[in-house]
């Protein structure tokens, strides 16, 4: 039986994977919310980035978005100096309508680069990573997952991740991952596109915009706004006090580049 939520796309979506995917198909609630505070304030904190929008260096081996129906729940790691002409922006499970033109709507590396020269956060890791974000059934194949990357991420000296989500159902995804995270000691903010989920699966810090699927950190070309989300997501790492925590951005689309 299909659930009725809030969000009119949560129910559409709901419906959908229960009548042609996965019949016993429901959102994850996973009970109480892991908390890790950071070690350090943002401005002196290592971060990574995790983006859902399936990205990998060419030459890897593909993700199987496509083949797998339940999804694909393993990972690709992008070195910070990736360009995008490294990365295979033509595979058939990217969304290509922002992210071919401008891998930074969903990756932001060059802005938190930017960010770090102007002393609001501290050296960018020297890996990052991607997974490919509409799991289906997430379990347990996150779990391996999501301990492979925490290992990644304390051998780099990481001290806080930023995850990005670039669909609807990856909103989960990045929920799960940061909660997992959280319970290996490493500080997490996510971003939604897509509250009601957020909510509804918990995690340890959010902050929404409402920007468009595809492109998370705003629209194609736009590095202020880029930048601008990341200062966000920081601001919520350094001030949250409790599991929980969400903040709305006041960002809009097709802001003028300043």
């Amino acid at each position: 039986m299909t659930r009725t939520f809030e969000d009119p796309l949560l129910t559409k979506i709901h419906g959908i994977l229960r009548a042609e995917v996965d019949s016993n198909f429901d959102f994850l609630e996973p009970g109480p919310i892991p908390w890790s505070s950071p070690r350090k304030p943002a401005s002196a904190s290592s971060v990574a980035l995790l983006t859902t929008a399936s990205l990998h260096l060419k030459g890897d081996v593909p993700f199987r978005a496509l083949e797998d129906r339940f999804g694909d729940t393993g990972y690709r790691t992008i070195p910070l100096n990736a360009r995008p002409e490294d990365l295979d922006l033509d595979a058939p499970y990217v969304d290509r309508r922002h992210i071919s033109s401008d891998p930074e709507v969903a990756l932001p590396l060059r802005a938190l680069e930017t960010l770090h020269r102007e002393g609001i956060v501290g050296p960018p890791a020297p890996r990052h990573a991607s997974v490919s974000g509409g799991l289906v059934r997430p379990y347990p194949g996150l779990l391996e997952t999501s301990d492979r990357l925490a290992a990644m991420f304390h051998e780099d000296g990481v001290d806080a991740v930023l995850l990005l989500p670039s669909c609807p159902l990856c909103v989960q995804t990045v929920c799960l991952l940061a909660r997992e995270f959280e319970s290996r000691r490493i500080a997490t903010v996510c971003l939604t596109l897509v509250p009601e989920l957020s909510r509804i699966v918990g995690a340890p810090r959010t902050l929404s915009v409402r920007f468009r699927f595809g492109a998370p950190c705003g629209d194609s070309g736009n590095g202020p706004v880029h930048r601008t989300v990341l200062r966000e997501m920081l601001g919520l790492l350094d001030e949250a006090t409790e599991p929980g925590t969400f903040r709305e951005s006041g960002l809009q689309w097709k802001r003028t580049p300043a």
